[in-house]
């Protein structure tokens, strides 16, 4: 009977000791930043997101404004909502989802002023787009300048800063650019808010935020634009491992 004694001894300290030395799960092993240089890094098999990131410059030169990082996600996520300008919808024979859609009505490149699309963006009555809440300044600007340089189809490299995360410099811009549109007070699909911290956080503990936009399984994939790259879910993902801080 001892040597059975000895091994159940041994075999409870074995236990403890797995307990109390258990290994991290592979989530909280990838909060440090990837080395651009260095390409082995691999992925985080939790969320499938690379964590090989190369921050990269915009392709075009100077200040043009680029259509697919800034224009299109701004328009999808004001204006091509459900029963609006989306595909389906097409409200007064617009529809605003596609850089073909966008800019085959309401875009004057003679006369950039004149454009419809951005008279309503600016009008102060009943015509003004989107209803639920106006365009900042900012926005409607971006918009305008856009059509100046010839409304063009400018593809740009997403540039992002991986080390450096914080949510008033990286996480809320972003969400202002794919997500505010559709989730704000008057406007909230799905009756999601997005438009405050307090709101964000919301949805950061329930783990909703992070699972649409890195499209898991059991989330509908979110930005409607199409899923962000690496390099953005990265940023998303960092502020989340180190806290979600309102920082």
């Amino acid at each position: 009977m001892k040597p059975l004694k000895f091994l159940l001894f041994i075999g409870i300290i074995g236990v403890l000791v797995s307990c109390l030395y258990e290994k991290p799960t592979p989530e909280t092993t990838s909060t440090t930043t990837p080395d651009p240089t260095n390409p082995s890094n691999g992925t985080n098999t939790a969320t499938g997101i690379s964590l090989t990131c190369t921050i990269v410059p915009n392709t075009t030169e100077g200040d043009q404004v680029c259509f697919n990082t800034q224009i299109l996600p701004l328009i999808v996520s004001n204006c091509a909502t459900s029963g609006c300008h989306d595909a389906k919808s097409k409200e007064d024979g617009y529809e605003l989802t596609s850089y073909k859609t966008i800019t085959s009505k309401g875009i004057n490149t003679t006369k950039p002023l004149s454009s419809k699309l951005y008279q309503v963006m600016i009008d102060t009555g009943k015509d003004r787009m989107p209803p639920s809440a106006p365009l900042s300044k900012a926005q409607t600007d971006l918009f305008l300048k856009w059509i100046q340089q010839g409304a063009k189809e400018t593809i740009c490299n997403v540039s992002v800063d991986t080390a450096n995360v914080s949510f008033s410099k990286s996480v809320k811009p972003m969400l202002d650019t794919y997500c505010v549109g559709c989730h704000k007070t008057g406007a909230a699909s799905g009756s999601v808010l997005l438009d405050s911290y307090n709101n964000v956080k919301i949805y950061v503990d329930n783990q909703r935020l992070f699972g649409t936009m890195s499209s898991q399984q059991g989330y509908s994939p979110m930005p409607p634009t199409g899923k962000l790259t690496d390099c953005q879910l990265l940023v998303i993902q960092k502020w989340i491992l180190q806290g979600a801080k309102n920082d």
